[in-house]
């Protein structure tokens, strides 16, 4: 069995000014969206990002995880669509949310720091307590940056298989018309942009470079997964794909038998370039275990682990059971029903199998994971999302798969309507941002996919009636 071309295959040098202009565009466009609604709201964290800013700023000011002090000041700040979007009821005492984003965020969270001293010295009225508006600012903008950095990154991986036209059409796509653009361009205080450019540089260091022989590659690996994982604990399935890709590196026959496979798993290089990425992962981490047991007493009594028995599911995962169907097609955030360009790139790394049959293989396994996971939660539809949300991460998969689709069309000369209907599908996606932020559709509630679609129809004019009259 010989290994994909993966190390071989290089892109080709050519002119890129027009790609890096389309970036550009790219950046301005979801700069310009955050900003509008930053200042229209008056603050960027809000939701889920409100439970993971607070031990940051908790730990920095106060010295301490406990967070009751800052969600009491968040219960009192009034937004302009209305207050309440910033609390969790009860106040809690912690957050359940992971560190890892107010780790990896921190410097730019110093950063708003800074900001607020410079406006005190030249007579603005801002507070330098991690509350006010330059420390959310900084904050988020370091989501997006961080967010923009794993689209660069997936664009760089597809290069090395497809066109740039291909390439760059794919990243865009997943870019305006998945709910990675929700998380970029307003409620960037969540972990999914985050998540989704630790996981774009973790899967680009499998992809491009020979780790299986670098000690020092495999290290970064490790690091790279265990802040994913800090960030968001279902980040750690994508194990799989080096696990995978290291394996079939060592077998160069067609003809497998059992004792090549033996010896592959056997090998030493294969099971110490696994050592250290899988024990460089766990020992990230050790102060997440550190903050949980010191603050719920047993990792059983993590609220993720006994939501599910609270709201009367029985479990927070039913693994026997898992919600497959509705959560890639349902109309109650169904991923592929809400972001049909999706299906596309699936479609897309379908195609891939023939061209590269073993990594394609692992990003199958990896997606199908993400899957599985999602669907045996009790909270399937991911509570408050936009769409698919929990699937940010696997958005260099679908940049790769949508970069194959796009390949075969350029080929066949009909680029013009691949361009035309991406375009089209971040029409649609951005109806659906505003059917979410006008309220037309619940943030929790089940909505058939009849009802989503004929929504579609009125979101531009009942979004502008919410805005002229709110």
């Amino acid at each position: 069995m010989k290994l994909d071309p993966i190390f071989s295959m290089k892109r080709q040098n050519s002119n890129t000014a027009w790609v890096s202009r389309i970036f550009g565009l790219g950046i301005i466009i979801t700069l310009a969206i955050f900003l509008l609604n930053f200042y229209l709201v008056g603050f960027g964290v809000y939701g889920d990002g409100t439970g993971y800013y607070a031990p940051l700023r908790s730990i920095i000011f106060d010295g301490d995880f406990k967070i009751t002090n800052e969600y009491e000041f968040y219960a009192q700040s009034a937004s302009k669509f209305g207050g309440g979007v910033r609390t969790t009821y009860p106040l809690p005492d912690y957050s359940k949310y992971t560190i890892g984003m107010g780790l990896i965020l921190s410097p730019f969270f110093i950063l708003g720091h800074f900001l607020g001293l410079i406006l005190q010295v030249l007579g603005f009225n801002i507070e330098t307590n991690g509350l006010s508006w330059p420390y959310e600012l900084f904050y988020c903008l370091g989501s997006i940056s961080l967010g923009i950095a794993g689209l660069i990154l997936s664009y760089q991986t597809a290069r090395r298989f497809f066109s740039r036209f291909a390439s760059l059409l794919a990243v865009i796509g997943v870019w305006f018309a998945s709910p990675l653009t929700f998380y970029l361009c307003l409620e960037a205080s969540m972990s999914h942009a985050v998540s989704q450019f630790l996981i774009s540089l973790f899967l680009y260091l499998n992809i491009v470079t020979n780790w299986l022989k670098s000690p020092r590659l495999q290290l970064l690996m490790g690091l790279v997964l265990g802040l994913a994982v800090l960030v968001r604990p279902q980040d750690g399935l994508f194990l799989i794909v080096p696990v995978i890709l290291g394996f079939f590196q060592q077998i160069s026959s067609n003809n497998v038998r059992f004792q090549d496979i033996q010896k592959a798993f056997l090998n030493p290089i294969y099971l110490k370039a696994g050592l250290i990425i899988i024990g460089t992962m766990l020992l990230l981490q050790l102060p997440q275990i550190f903050v949980y047991l010191s603050q719920y007493g047993s990792v059983a009594n993590i609220p993720y682990l006994r939501e599910g028995a609270d709201e009367g599911y029985g479990a927070s995962f039913n693994w026997g059971n898992p919600q497959i169907f509705k959560v890639l097609f349902s109309g109650f955030r169904g991923l592929l029903t809400w972001h049909p360009i999706l299906l596309l790139g699936l479609i897309g790394l379908g195609f891939m199998v023939r061209q590269l049959p073993i990594l394609t293989s692992s990003l199958w396994i990896a997606f199908g994971l993400q899957v599985y996971l999602i669907a045996a939660w009790w909270c399937w539809w991911q509570g408050a999302s936009f769409g698919g949300r929990m699937f940010s991460n696997c958005s260099l998969i679908f940049i790769l798969g949508l970069a194959s689709l796009w390949d075969k069309f350029y080929q066949k000369g009909w680029s013009k309507f691949a361009f035309l209907l991406t375009l089209f599908l971040m029409f649609w996606n951005g109806l659906l941002v505003l059917q979410y932020e006008s309220g037309l559709i619940s943030p929790e509630e089940p909505i058939s996919l009849a009802q989503l679609l004929k929504n579609q129809f009125i979101a531009l004019p009942y979004f502008i009636n919410h805005i002229t009259h709110r």
